[in-house]
């Protein structure tokens, strides 16, 4: 049964999505791991790093998203969950192939969509210890969206990886209430290590507000546990990480100690052109790719993951 992770930062542009894709890939690629992607967040990106955007108006069309998913939840309505499951779709021959790897595509459409269900009103026969309870039910439904679905197909994989929106609000906390463990992609910056306290803190809440809701409507929702915090998109002078950020990391391990992934990525041009290749960035062909698939960053990355998590 697969291990669920959710991929988050309330901030954009920080490699969430690059980092749940490589991360992913590698684990299909490198360690034969099945893994599920799960895309979550309406820009839509982990998807349009899979596939190209025709093919995925014509998957859209034909099999849905998970803006479909949500509908039929807000509906009261069954989930064919699978439908929507795009099978192996990374790679284009028999040299790019990445086999085992799912996605879940997310719906440009979801921007601007809040899960706001449809329901009954209380029978007025109910006790009203029944009708609190009813009460209770109801507003932890809206949270449940995202682990009903997972609970669906979780037995397939190894491993289920979410990309979650640059925010906390409700498709993020419906991943975190479906997860074993969340974790935080950061630049180490300046603002990081404040930016890490709150976001943290604020998971925490939470998870905590869910739990309540959840012990009294008789639903079993897990603890998420913070599984870890990964460097991104360092900035190397020369052969080494400039001092700015490598002062940065130091503050930041220094408080959160075993949390911090020891390896980490840098700031790097290859990545993004993988991006445009729709491939990770070892089966990528351009120089810059080459260049930045000789580090090993992501490959190393997957390595302390599985020694974490396995």
């Amino acid at each position: 049964m697969a291990k669920i992770f959710s991929f988050i930062n309330y901030k954009g542009g920080v490699g969430k999505t690059t980092t749940t894709y490589h991360v992913g890939c590698s684990l299909a690629y490198h360690h034969n791991k099945k893994v599920l992607l799960v895309d979550i967040d309406p820009q839509t990106n982990l998807t349009f790093l899979c596939v190209d955007y025709e093919s995925w108006k014509n998957f859209k069309n034909r099999n849905g998203t998970i803006l479909t998913l949500y509908q039929h939840y807000k509906d009261g309505k069954g989930l064919n969950v699978s439908r929507c499951i795009w099978q192996n779709l990374i790679g284009y021959d028999q040299f790019t192939k990445v086999n085992n790897i799912d996605l879940l595509p997310c719906d440009l459409d979801l921007l601007g969509e809040d899960i706001i269900l449809r329901l009954s009103p209380l029978s007025l026969e109910l006790s009203p210890f029944a009708r609190l309870k009813k009460e209770v039910q109801k507003s932890l439904k809206p949270y449940l969206f995202l682990k009903k679905i997972l609970n669906e197909v979780k037995e397939r994989y190894d491993y289920i990886l979410i990309d979650c929106p640059p925010n906390l609000y409700m498709m993020t906390q419906n991943a975190l209430t479906g997860s074993d463990y969340y974790i935080i992609t950061t630049i180490p910056e300046y603002l990081s290590l404040i930016g890490l306290r709150i976001l943290i803190r604020k998971v925490g809440e939470i998870n905590q507000k869910i739990k309540q809701l959840a012990v009294f409507a008789g639903e079993k929702i897990r603890d998420v546990k913070l599984g870890g915090i990964i460097f991104v998109k360092v900035r190397i002078g020369g052969r080494v990480i400039t001092h700015q950020h490598e002062g940065n990391i130091r503050s930041i391990k220094e408080e959160f100690r075993d949390i911090c992934f020891n390896t980490y990525t840098t700031e790097l041009i290859g990545y993004s052109e993988a991006a445009e290749h729709r491939l990770p960035v070892w089966l990528a062909n351009t120089n810059n790719a080459k260049r930045a698939a000789r580090r090993l960053e992501y490959e190393e990355i997957t390595k302390e993951f599985l020694r974490r998590f396995s």
